[in-house]
Formats: C-alpha cells, structure tokens, sequence
C-alpha cells in the first residue's frame, strides 16, 4: 500500500457508490459535506438524483444554502472531490 501520511486520500468510488445505495446519503469525514439523495416523482425520469451541499460553500455564497442538484451518482463523487478543500484524512 503506498504511503499516504499527510496527503490527501481519495474517496473510493466504490465505497461511495455502495453508501449511496444502501443509506441515500453520505457526510464527509469533517461534516462539511453531504450528499442526499432526491427522491423522485412518479412522472419524472426515474434515475437517482442528488443534492450536494457544502457548508464552506454555502457560507461563501457559491452553494444554494438547499444545496446543488447534482444528477447522478458520478456527479455527486466529482462534487465530494471538488469541495475537499485541500483537507486531510
């Protein structure tokens, strides 16, 4: 296993993928973060839909403070990488 001390680690897609699917939800290690799922109507195009928040963001003005509609799960782990901050596990 390469060394990671005091760098950034990387989500793992799978793992995220996997707390997506089974909770609807996911918080960064820092609480900074969250990704819900949206549920969908009955009449609407039936693929997951989430919201990503950020409280950073939020409070910078650059998030909504309901949050961003993100699309997909792909578009919810590209929004959990953009909004890591430069933190580290």
């Amino acid at each position: 296993m390469p060394e990671t001390r005091g760098r950034r680690v990387q989500p793992d897609a799978s793992l995220f993928d996997r707390t997506l699917a089974f909770s609807g939800s996911y918080v960064s290690d820092d609480g900074r973060v969250t990704i819900t799922r949206v549920a969908t109507g009955t009449f609407q195009y039936s693929a997951d839909r989430f919201l990503g928040r950020c409280d950073i963001c939020v409070r910078r003005g650059l998030v909504p403070a309901e949050g961003e509609v993100l699309a997909d799960a792909r578009a919810a782990q590209l929004f959990l990488v953009a909004h890591d901050h430069d933190a580290v596990d």
